[in-house]
């Protein structure tokens, strides 16, 4: 999303901007892969208070997921699959990182 107006020379969006490109009503559902993608970056970037290396717990995850699904949703409308959720859920272990 900030390639293309870097590309063309335009302002770079803001929050507000990128929220009604990106999460406005009718928008589809990110696919499988894009929602694993998004939450291993999740994953990565956060800090877990539980876990004593501060990692995010599988529990910690799969609740960031929950939202992200349900905030998707009541945001745009679109259903997700109950197939992509169950599999996101389904978190073992996180690597290490």
């Amino acid at each position: 999303m900030l390639q293309e107006p870097i590309q063309q020379g335009l302002p770079i969006p803001d929050d507000d901007s990128a929220r009604r490109r990106c999460l406005h009503e009718g928008v589809e559902a990110p696919d499988l892969a894009t929602v694993k993608d998004f939450l291993r970056f999740q994953a990565a970037t956060s800090r877990g208070i539980i876990d004593e290396e501060g990692r995010i717990t599988a529990d910690s995850l799969n609740t960031f997921a929950e939202w992200f699904f349900a905030g998707f949703t009541r945001v745009t409308g679109t259903p997700t699959e109950e197939r992509d959720r169950s599999e996101v859920y389904n978190v073992g272990t996180l690597p290490h990182g």
